[in-house]
């Protein structure tokens, strides 16, 4: 099942407008991880297992590359991420 984006980005500010771009980017690339995934597990072919899990590693990539933006673009998200990671050791 895909995810829905909950935020109607018409009516989402201008100063809030791109962090909830950034943010149902990565949902949508993160349903793709999971559906190539997926796939690769349900296949009994390697050739087409291969090139799914590659396309899954590419959409993580992906992920990341959003991710990074967001934690540029959101101070309180990024506080939050920072705090987080250095709490787990």
């Amino acid at each position: 099942m895909l995810s829905e984006t909950l935020v109607d980005l018409k009516n989402t500010s201008q100063k809030d407008l791109d962090k909830e771009i950034l943010r149902a980017a990565m949902i949508a690339e993160l349903d793709a991880v999971n559906i190539y995934e997926q796939m690769a597990n349900l296949t009994k072919n390697e050739e087409i297992r291969t090139i799914l899990l590659d396309i899954a590693r590419e959409e993580k990539i992906h992920v990341a590359m959003f991710e990074t933006v967001l934690l540029q673009t959101d101070e309180e998200f990024l506080k939050i991420y920072a705090d987080y990671a250095l709490a787990r050791k």
